[in-house]
């Protein structure tokens, strides 16, 4: 049986060349200690990932749409993006865009570009109060039984990947958001923070800079059939199926 190929992409550093939530929202975000402060609660594991965004979005101040429109018009996709994209649509490859970051700049950001995918990610809820905008965040992707994910990247990954029809998983990724998922992927692409969580937890991946190195590493192991089930990630996937 062939393989079918399924991406799961982070967005924020990954699909894009910066991360837009520090690039662009939190030039919002006047008291830079405390917003340091929250983004160190969250890497040291006191504060979950739900608490870590809805802290900073309060620290947002005198928000507007128009302003934030103006820094999402500047954030540019990686270079190879579209090859890569053409290259997955000519396959029959699914591309699936998982993201701890907010549906309005991820919507804005793949509008401004004309592109259309699959996209789970967290709810952007404005409310004006005495005439000022204030953020917040619900989380719709999120596990009940796990309190430290925002969005559940590992739920949508194990979700959309079928062992039975052949259907191989590969997480493309580079940050905190991705730890979880990289556990239970077929095949991890990783950079970053990400990149040092596999190292260090014996996870094999394979390390990028661009959707270039990608494309021409899946095209590598497609001409040496070497694509295949990591039996590691396929019984901790069936673990969560059977309640494990």
């Amino acid at each position: 049986m062939p393989h079918k190929l399924k991406f799961f992409c982070d967005f924020d550093g990954t699909i894009t060349k910066n991360d837009v939530w520090v690039n662009s929202l939190a030039r919002f975000i006047q008291d830079k200690e405390a917003f340091n402060l929250v983004c160190d609660d969250f890497a040291s594991n006191f504060i979950t990932a739900r608490e870590c965004i809805n802290r900073e979005l309060e620290l947002v101040e005198n928000f507007s749409f128009d302003k934030f429109n103006s820094y999402l018009d500047k954030e540019e996709l990686d270079d190879y993006f579209f090859e890569f994209m053409d290259y997955c649509k000519e396959k029959n490859y699914e591309i699936f865009l998982l993201s701890e970051g907010l549906d309005y700049y991820i919507d804005y950001i793949l509008s401004k570009y004309g592109i259309k995918l699959k996209r789970f990610c967290n709810n952007l809820i404005t409310e004006k109060i005495n005439g000022k905008i204030t953020l917040k965040a619900e989380f719709p992707f999120s596990d009940e039984n796990c309190t430290y994910c925002g969005m559940s990247k590992r739920n949508i990954l194990i979700n959309n990947t079928n062992d039975l029809y052949g259907e191989i998983s590969i997480l493309i990724g580079d940050g905190v958001s991705d730890f979880c998922a990289s556990n239970y992927a077929d095949i991890v692409f990783a950079k970053g923070k990400l990149a040092s969580y596999c190292w260090k937890n014996n996870i094999t991946y394979f390390e990028y800079n661009n959707f270039n190195d990608i494309l021409k590493k899946i095209q590598k192991l497609e001409a040496m059939k070497r694509i295949k089930v990591r039996q590691t990630a396929s019984m901790l996937r069936r673990d969560v199926f059977l309640g494990g």
